[in-house]
């Protein structure tokens, strides 16, 4: 017989977790207050900070809900916000 060459192991793929589309602003800041209520450091996304350009709701909210997925464990239901959450392997930096 053929000899079996095992697959090298994949790399594990990057996932973030984003804001679904058409969500509103209110359900956003309700996330953001939610996932920076939760320990995680939301001093890049407030006046001043690295990551506080755009400042928008959503760019803010995106950053803090993506924070507190990869913190808590990158489990699926670390990025639920109440369905206004969704997974993506395309970076959204």
């Amino acid at each position: 017989g053929t000899p079996v060459t095992p697959r090298p192991p994949t790399a594990k793929q990057t996932v973030w977790c984003v804001p679904k589309d058409g969500v509103s602003d209110a359900s956003l800041q309700a996330n953001l207050d939610y996932a920076c209520g939760q320990g995680i450091d939301c001093g890049p996304i407030q006046a001043g900070g690295a990551c506080f350009t755009p400042n928008t709701v959503a760019a803010h909210a995106a950053y803090a809900m993506n924070l507190l997925y990869q913190t808590a464990g990158r489990n699926p239901w670390n990025c639920e916000f109440s369905q206004t959450a969704t997974l993506t392997t395309k970076d959204p930096s």
